[in-house]
């Protein structure tokens, strides 16, 4: 049995890097070794080294395609593999959250309009979780009178012009994973400040515990 983190996939050397710390992080915290493989993009596939008995962590902020039909189709290829909820279900409610404020004031703000750069998705249950995420980093800043809006990189200039009218430093905190197509899009932008993706901040590695733990709990009391 071995444990894979399953991430997105990028053609960026700095974002397959950043992904590969978050597999070092995590390994270190569980104390065994945690395999890596991609849903797209780059190799290997996930679909070509699941094996029977894998837990698999989806390391993916948002539940859209991915999430919801390749990892699972994946899971399929072998026998008794296991699943566990995805990064972005913050099963401990506020650990994503902890670590999007914290890039975001290591880019020095949160800015007097501060909006969320996001990938996007066609799935609903995905875009739902970003709206909460942006309804939730205005609550956690509702003392400072930030106001948080939600953007892709499609839409990001448009805000930004908007934002720009009302007056006052516009920021974007960066809510991605890792460097790559989408980071650099929402860089070139244009904004006052761009907060580095999440990455493997302690927060992060620690919602990824927590998914484990919760799947490993269930096959307990499954057994």
């Amino acid at each position: 049995m071995s444990i894979i983190l399953a991430a997105h996939g990028t053609h960026s050397v700095t974002g397959r890097a950043c992904v590969e710390r978050i597999r070092e992080a995590l390994s270190w915290r569980l104390a065994e070794p945690v395999r890596l493989a991609w849903v797209d993009v780059c190799g290997p596939r996930l679909a070509d080294v699941v094996g029977d008995g894998d837990l698999i962590v989806p390391a993916f902020l948002g539940e859209g395609h991915h999430v919801r039909v390749d990892i699972p189709q994946a899971a399929r290829r072998a026998s008794h593999v296991s699943v566990t909820p995805h990064l972005g279900a913050d099963l401990d409610e506020d650990l994503v959250l902890q670590a999007l404020a914290c890039r975001v004031e290591e880019a020095g703000g949160p800015w007097p309009t501060t909006i969320i750069g996001w990938a996007g998705s066609t799935h609903a249950h995905s875009r739902d979780q970003a709206r909460r995420m942006a309804a939730d980093l205005a609550q956690h800043w509702q003392e400072l009178g930030v106001r948080v809006e939600l953007a892709t990189p499609r839409h990001l200039p448009d805000e930004l012009e908007a934002a720009r009218r009302r007056g006052g430093a516009v920021g974007v905190a960066s809510y991605l994973l890792a460097p790559g197509f989408f980071q650099d899009r929402l860089v070139e932008a244009g904004a006052d400040a761009v907060s580095a993706p999440l990455g493997d901040h302690p927060a992060i590695i620690q919602a990824l515990v927590r998914c484990l733990d919760v799947a490993r709990d269930a096959a307990r009391k499954a057994a």
